[in-house]
């Protein structure tokens, strides 16, 4: 009896993590789609009149300084690589997501969630929530500043 007990609580396990690994699956699945989502939104965003407009207009509200660093930004040119990948100068103006589009797909068009950065703060960035919790919050901050000083 025994024997048929421990032959049935591993089959059980067996199960158990089988059912584990498909739920971690479809997890990592939905996440990359997500990510693809995003993507896809910004990509027909860039590049549109809108896109162009609202850059603007943010560079004048930030100053043409970045939303990171504090530096002062102004547009410079590109370097194509061999591999077809470019890079900016590090003071080149770029959109950012402060919550990033791979995790909040939904707010990939927030202009609440975007700011221009220094491209080299923005690649320094990356994904990360913990920078874009911070920045957010600053945001935020200087809003709330800013509704106060009128008040």
């Amino acid at each position: 009896m025994s024997e048929l007990l421990r032959i049935i609580d591993s089959e059980t396990a067996l199960a158990q993590a089988e059912e584990k690994f498909a739920q971690t699956k479809r997890t990592r699945e939905n996440l990359k789609q997500r990510r693809n989502d995003g993507k896809l939104l910004y990509n027909s965003w860039q590049g549109s009149n809108d896109w162009h407009q609202w850059r603007i207009q943010q560079l004048e509200h930030q100053g043409w300084k970045c939303a990171c660093c504090s530096k002062q930004m102004g547009f410079g040119e590109k370097t194509y690589l061999d591999n077809g990948d470019f890079t900016l100068e590090p003071h080149h103006p770029t959109v950012d997501h402060i919550l990033p589009k791979s995790f909040f797909p939904e707010l990939t068009l927030d202009k609440q969630n975007l700011v221009m950065v220094c491209w080299s703060c923005n690649r320094k960035k990356s994904n990360s929530v913990a920078i874009a919790s911070r920045m957010r919050h600053q945001k935020l901050e200087q809003r709330r500043n800013i509704k106060n000083s009128s008040l």
